[in-house]
């Protein structure tokens, strides 16, 4: 393996880390402070009381958009020698999602740039929400991609090949039920509640394995 892809390995494994902590920052902290599903009023009322809070809110979208980006380049480049072809169609897919993503973010900045849209905040939200549901779809064959890629990989470990297409998975059955079938909401929010935690584990245990992977790789060459 070059030094190159080891490189880009520690890279990959530390953006992915660093992209689910501001994840649950922005989401976790930042959304559930000001975004209230249903109420337009109490939402433009949240959000003028807590601009600067939404502020580090849309640094954080920009931070995971750049982070994306990076992940994106970094798996092509750690499994191209292997298997160029499917790489490259796991890398086009989650770039594709990170431009959705970039999208939705932009309806977020709405409010920041013109003052009189803070009272249509619960809008902006709900568009944003709309069109990342959308994204996470492609994200889900994104993950599934990179199931084939670490199933068949002489390199990877066949348990990251299943884990991550299950992932793949539940964010395509998760994101089809919220983008398409909206009278399911109640069914839809149970199951997310269940599927949630390996969704996300199934991505970072990846990017903890590449993180140790390659920091061995690293010193052993050393």
């Amino acid at each position: 393996m070059h030094n190159n892809q080891k490189k880009w390995g520690l890279l990959t494994g530390y953006s992915v880390v660093l992209m689910a902590l501001v994840a649950g920052f922005v989401y976790g902290f930042v959304h559930a402070t000001i975004y209230k599903a249903g109420d337009s009023d109490l939402t433009a009322k949240l959000l003028q009381e807590n601009i600067s809070i939404y502020k580090w809110g849309i640094a954080s979208w920009i931070l995971i958009f750049v982070l994306d980006i990076i992940v994106s380049v970094g798996l092509y480049i750690i499994y191209k020698d292997e298997q160029k072809k499917l790489a490259l169609l796991s890398s086009v897919l989650r770039i594709i999602y990170t431009l959705i993503l970039g999208i939705a973010v932009i309806q977020l900045t709405i409010p920041l740039i013109n003052n009189s849209e803070i009272s249509k905040g619960l809008l902006y939200f709900e568009s944003f929400e709309k069109i990342w549901s959308l994204g996470l779809i492609i994200f889900g064959f994104h993950l599934l991609a990179l199931g084939v890629i670490c199933f068949k990989s002489n390199f990877t470990s066949k348990f990251f090949g299943i884990f991550l297409g299950f992932g793949g998975l539940c964010y395509l059955l998760i994101q089809n039920l919220k983008s398409f079938f909206p009278h399911l909401n109640e069914t839809t929010t149970t199951i997310e509640s269940i599927l949630t935690a390996p969704m996300a584990l199934s991505e970072i245990s990846f990017a903890i394995w590449l993180i140790v992977k390659f920091y061995r790789l690293k010193r052993s060459v050393n």
